[in-house]
């Protein structure tokens, strides 16, 4: 399987049904694309072309032979039509040096004209649907091997009660190059529409560009709605086929064929007319040169590989609505089913903190014993160190005042940066013998002055420097 075209909402994938005793048969299936398989909208639009196309019953019209519902997205089965799109042809026949024949493309298109005219005619319980393609276009006609026109694609087409409606009103749908005047204002449609596109089909293809060609879409579009006609066909062809194009490319839609039948018998005069009249088997012949190859199994070559006659892999290509795949593959590429993978996404949010978590403690080696973590007074260790850095003779003559200890929830940011001394406790004075560092970083010992309980100092004695008071002395 492979996709073989798509649009700007669904790809069109080649396929094959298999049945009992050896049955086979290659299909096309048209399945929405992945980001929108779950809008309402795009569902609507794509029942809504498989219900009008289901109705047309013309050998120049694609058919439509099943649709289906998968859990993920909705399909329909169709007709494969074994060959290339005039989009692809006339690219071929460019990167050859060459325009496709004259008598081909008329009788393509007036093959397309009978399948559009059927279509145009839909009714619904004797009321007409006012079917308008609007995405008439080189990419929208296949030519099979055998030089049978085939016209696809109502994606977008405008007809009563259809399901999606025309929700977007006021953007213009279709392809600026081939669509009417009226259709670039958003205004009212009728058939007329497709009528000029026919005739932009047709001049495009002769003179090698579209009616109203220029560098950016919005240049196409001004001169598209403005007054000025459409410029003259240059290229040397019959005065009769000349007369039929330029009808097809009047402004005004009421100057154009009424009908696609009209454009079809008008199409088919001006050939006897000029004596290019042609069949479908000759027009395979003419066309064979720019087809794209079939293997024996009747699978595709691929398409990224130059044809020997065709246009080289690495001629540019202006955007086209047909999507060529580069790889086979062995499924149809569908959305997933959310909801069989909701435990793995679950699981995912959960694991994820947690493995995060445990690269941080790992990187951060031992765990943390800061006294807060273990509960203990940061006095006691000072306390511990004071005592043994504190000269042996002062220690054993008197021991050092007690002083009740901060709690652990004392803790807090104020720094113990000054010495810390031992006091004599005979004479009160400090002893410089008893001068003690903080062992640990000033950052790492916190107290908080304004919590923590002070300690009871002994009553300061007086100066020594004079002998005492008798009168004080009892």
């Amino acid at each position: 399987m492979k996709v073989i075209g798509g649009g700007g909402f669904a790809a069109v994938w080649r396929a094959r049904t298999v049945g009992p005793g050896g049955f086979e048969r290659a299909v096309a299936v048209k399945v929405i694309r992945p980001g929108r398989a779950g809008q309402k909208r795009f569902q609507d639009m794509l029942l809504d072309e498989a219900r009008l196309v289901a109705q047309i019953h013309h050998p120049n019209v694609t058919q439509i032979w099943e649709v289906g519902e998968d859990p993920r997205s909705l399909y329909f089965v169709m007709e494969l039509v074994e060959g290339s799109s005039l989009d692809e042809l006339r690219y071929k026949a460019e990167g050859a040096g060459k325009l496709l024949p004259l008598r081909a493309v008329l009788r393509v298109l007036a093959d397309v004209c009978g399948g559009l005219h059927v279509a145009h005619e839909l009714s619904q319980n004797g009321q007409p649907l006012g079917l308008v393609h609007r995405d008439i276009s080189p990419q929208n006609i296949l030519v099979s091997h055998h030089g049978i026109a085939k016209l696809i694609d109502f994606g977008i087409a405008k007809a009563r009660e259809r399901l999606a409606g025309d929700t977007t009103t006021g953007f213009i749908k279709g392809k600026i190059s081939y669509m009417a005047p009226e259709q670039g204002r958003s205004e009212e449609l009728d058939r007329r529409a497709d009528i000029w596109a026919i005739g932009a089909v047709a001049y495009d293809l002769i003179e090698g560009r579209p009616p109203f060609d220029a560098d950016a879409e919005l240049a196409r579009l001004a001169a598209l709605v403005g007054p000025t006609p459409v410029p003259p066909i240059t290229a040397r062809i019959p005065n009769a086929v000349r007369a039929v194009i330029e009808c097809t490319l009047q402004k005004d839609p009421n100057a154009r064929y009424p009908t696609a039948l009209a454009l079809k018998e008008a199409l088919e005069e001006a050939m006897i007319e000029s004596e290019i009249e042609t069949s479908a088997s000759e027009c395979a012949e003419l066309l064979k040169p720019f087809q794209s190859n079939i293997q024996p199994q009747g699978a595709l070559v691929d398409s990224t590989a130059p044809a020997e006659t065709g246009v080289p892999a690495s001629i540019e290509r202006p955007v086209s609505s047909t999507i060529q795949a580069q790889v086979p593959t062995d499924k149809i590429e569908l959305p997933l089913h959310r909801r069989r993978y909701w435990p793995l996404f679950v699981g995912t949010a959960v694991l994820i903190p947690i493995g995060v978590w445990m690269l941080q403690s790992a990187q951060n080696g031992a765990p943390d014993v800061s006294p807060a973590a273990t509960g203990s007074s940061p006095s006691v260790g000072v306390a511990a160190t004071q005592t043994a850095q504190i000269a042996p003779s002062q220690a054993a003559s008197s021991p050092a005042p007690s002083a009740p200890q901060p709690s652990a929830s004392s803790i807090s940011t104020k720094t113990v940066a000054q010495p810390l001394t031992a006091k004599s406790p005979t004479s009160g004075m400090p002893s410089a013998s008893a001068t003690v560092q903080n062992p640990k970083p000033a950052s790492t010992v916190q107290v908080a002055a304004s919590t923590a309980p002070k300690p009871t100092a002994a009553p300061t004695p007086r100066p020594t420097s004079r002998p005492p008071d008798d009168d004080a002395i009892e």
